[in-house]
């Protein structure tokens, strides 16, 4: 009766379920057009803004053209021969950041400080230089928005932008050496935050030393030559000389920004300090290029950083005696008179695509670094080949991002062996070719450390969200295994059938309703059939039900009671019933 009662709110309520997993389906199987087409309506003005058919846009990498809603084309204008600026455009009525207004700052008076900070005298904002995910919109809100834009009722969602800052109003600013830096009398910015504390007449970036020897500003760490910040945030330690930015020349691992301090042997990534009380710490190698992690030597293991969890994690006891190892090549380590190497691998689910990187530690089984030499020249470029007694080995120097995931491999035949000794110059796919045919394979090891970072934590929470609804509906019918569920309610002299539809049927005109039991061969057990038979001669469809609400099966005898039961309600209305066979 409750159900029946409140059937156009449950109506509603299912077709708005239904209309909005339509237009997500539909929206992220055909995601929007571009807004306009390259032709003679259109005018350059830079690598950022367009003027086509009297309207102004903004190219936003990720995303593509917004329009510049409200800018004059005729007045509109660039900051021209300055490619760190040229997400910067302005009319005679606003400086924009791409698409977005930078409200208060006036374009008559607009002037460039440096560093991508940008002023009238008065107001002053920092706007980044590259486009970056809006996280001030949610993934509901990006869907709903790209809805209203397929309808026609708003614009293209903003998922990506220039991130722009505005600061303290009514001071005078200055940029200062290092990336998104700016200085006020007193206080020093980062990306137009302040960074808390810093001394902004000597604020600087940190070196950042290239495994080439190149050294450059750090984007990241900076110091005042007191304090230490990662991006705007204070570090827990203080300055000293040795402090630098590492590089690696990996992919994978170049990825994170790596602070070192010398002077205690403490490492830091992205803001997070590894623990010191282990210290000292060394990068295992100066290549890294068939590892997925960074990996560090203390005394007591072998250490990473995590991505996912944002924690530094131990991934085996310190696997080299006393501490001593040498890199022989690139990610190849003798100590103990034993030789190891690096590995790489990913793990790809067949739906879920990427599920883990990990970086393998491995052992060399059956050889001795004091019998293993080296036997090519310099001609072999990109690796060398080593010979043990009457076995040959390739040490690869080109990397898991060239499809080259181990640095040791075993060359089983001698005409491989004499075909990479008398070579002159030999290409990437030669030794790819090599690797694929098998004719360069995986050694005999034994692996003594792994260090794993997992990824597709979406699908992993989707997977939760599908198993807690399956709970939900378990407790829901255990909290509800009690309760009647009648086929049908009587109202205003009609049988109303408890379906989707609720179906009215007068009851002066029905002849008569029969039931039947039927087993149900899926979940076993048995449940009920009911189909009404009209004084026309014309019958409904048949209604599945059961006695309760329940996921478990129920026996026939319970099944046939409960029909005894309804037939007498039935009767007391006036209405003809049978149980049929």
């Amino acid at each position: 009766a409750m159900m029946y009662k409140y059937r156009f709110v449950f109506y509603a309520f299912l077709i708005l379920m239904f209309g909005v997993s339509f237009s997500i389906i539909y929206l992220s199987l055909a995601g929007p057009e571009d807004d306009f087409g390259y032709d003679s309506k259109t005018t350059e003005l830079n690598g950022v803004f367009t003027v086509y058919d009297g309207k102004v846009y903004a190219m936003v990498p990720s995303n593509g053209n917004y329009e510049v809603e409200g800018a004059d084309p005729a007045t509109f204008k660039v900051l021209k021969d300055s490619y760190a600026d040229q997400q910067i455009g302005y009319d005679n009525r606003f400086v924009y950041a791409g698409n977005l207004i930078l409200k208060g700052l006036n374009p008559a008076k607009l002037t460039v400080l440096g560093n991508n900070y940008y002023t009238d005298g008065t107001v002053t904002y920092y706007c980044a230089r590259n486009s970056d995910n809006n996280l001030s919109l949610s993934g509901l809100g990006y869907i709903l928005q790209l809805a209203g834009q397929s309808l026609g009722l708003a614009g293209k969602p903003q998922n990506y932008w220039y991130p722009f800052a505005e600061l303290p109003k009514g001071q005078t600013y200055q940029s200062r050496p290092g990336f998104a830096t700016a200085v006020s009398a007193d206080k020093a910015f980062f990306k137009g935050v302040e960074l808390p504390g810093a001394d902004p007449r000597s604020i600087r970036p940190i070196p950042k030393k290239y495994w080439d020897g190149d050294v450059r500003e750090s984007e990241d760490y900076r110091t005042d030559g007191s304090k230490v910040y990662y991006k705007n945030d204070l570090m827990p330690l203080a300055y000293n000389p040795t402090l630098h930015e590492m590089t690696v020349e990996a992919d994978v691992p170049s990825r994170e920004a790596y602070l070192i301090d010398d002077q205690k042997g403490m490492v830091y990534v992205d803001g997070h300090a590894f623990e010191e009380d282990k210290a000292p710490y060394r990068l295992i190698g100066t290549s890294l290029k068939h590892a997925n992690q960074a990996l560090f030597i203390a005394k007591d293991g072998l250490y990473f950083y995590n991505k996912d969890s944002e924690k530094i994690e131990k991934a085996a006891d310190n696997p080299f005696p006393d501490n001593r190892y040498q890199e022989i090549a690139p990610d190849v380590f003798s100590s103990g008179n034993k030789i190891y190497y690096l590995l790489a691998s990913e793990h790809w689910g067949r739906k879920t695509g990427l599920q883990s990187r990990k970086t393998h530690l491995m052992m060399l089984d059956g050889v001795q670094a004091s019998g293993l030499k080296k036997i090519s020249g310099e001609n072999l470029r990109d690796g060398g080949v080593w010979q043990y007694g009457g076995r040959h080995f390739f040490f690869d120097d080109l990397g898991s991002s060239q499809l080259m995931p181990s640095a040791v491999y075993e060359i089983k035949d001698a005409a491989t062996v004499q075909s990479l000794l008398g070579s002159g110059e030999m290409r990437t796919d030669d030794f790819r070719n090599l690797e694929t045919s098998e004719k360069l394979s995986a050694p005999e090891s034994t692996e003594i450390a792994k260090a794993v970072t997992p990824y597709g934590s979406d699908w992993s929470n989707a997977y939760y969200l599908i198993f807690g609804g399956v709970a939900l509906a378990f407790l829901i019918a255990f909290l509800m295994r009690n309760v009647k569920a009648d086929p049908y309610i009587i109202k205003d002299g009609h049988l109303i059938v408890s379906n989707l539809l609720f179906t009215k049927y007068r009851i002066a005109d029905i002849d008569r309703i029969i039931f039947r039991t039927e087993k149900n061969y899926k979940g076993g057990g048995y449940g009920g059939r009911m189909q009404i038979v009209m004084k026309d001669g014309k019958r409904s469809r048949n209604l599945t039900f059961s006695t309760l609400v329940t996921l478990l099966p129920e026996s026939e005898q319970k099944v046939i009671a409960y029909i005894h039961a309804l037939q007498d309600q039935l009767n007391k209305e006036g209405i003809n019933s049978v149980l049929a066979n």
